[in-house]
């Protein structure tokens, strides 16, 4: 009974979010050097170079370049080929290879600030990152405006949330007044 018992329960934290299985290098409960929780070189309470707060050249308030507001080039209700609703390769719906839960794909994870995992990034191009929450419905995208990456919803609607790189291979997701949200994508 006990064997039994201890073999479901590693095959339970082994399996996460339907069937998805996080690499043990993407995961941040198992390394804590991808977890601003525990690393404060990635922690923007910790380091003013990756928080839009107090660097304006990343923060979507100040600098119109990166602010889909004031620049239709990263604004998918203007430029139709970052909008998936107009751009078939980029849409799950067309592309299934940019679906997490069917078959092979490429992107990240999002987690919430306990290591939770809470959302999929599939990368459709080098632009554009398809967010997709944890029972594996498209919910958004990200478009990338230099270094950022900013929020939409499937309407093609900025949701004011950005990610901003931090600086070790991942991001932190902000919302539009410069706040982190605690969650990151590794």
């Amino acid at each position: 009974m006990k064997i039994t018992l201890t073999l479901l329960t590693a095959f339970l934290i082994s399996v996460n979010v339907i069937g998805q299985n996080i690499p043990i290098d993407h995961n941040p409960k198992y390394t804590y050097s991808i977890n601003p929780k525990y690393t404060y070189s990635i922690n923007p309470k910790y380091t003013y170079s990756i928080n839009p707060k107090y660097t304006y050249g990343i923060n979507p308030k100040y600098t119109y370049s990166i602010n889909p507001k004031y620049t239709y080039s990263i604004n998918p209700k203007y430029t139709y080929s970052i909008n998936p609703k107009y751009t078939y390769s980029i849409n799950p719906k067309y592309t299934s290879g940019l679906n997490p839960y069917k078959g092979s794909w490429t992107g990240k994870y999002l987690f919430n600030e306990n290591g939770d995992l809470t959302g999929i990034l599939a990368l459709a191009n080098d632009n554009i990152y398809l967010l997709y929450d944890t029972s594996g419905e498209w919910i958004g995208y990200f478009v990338r405006a230099e270094t950022n990456f900013n929020l939409f919803s499937l309407e093609g609607e900025w949701t004011g949330q950005y990610l901003c790189s931090d600086s070790k291979n991942g991001y932190n997701l902000f919302n539009e007044s410069g706040e982190w949200t605690t969650n990151y994508v590794k």
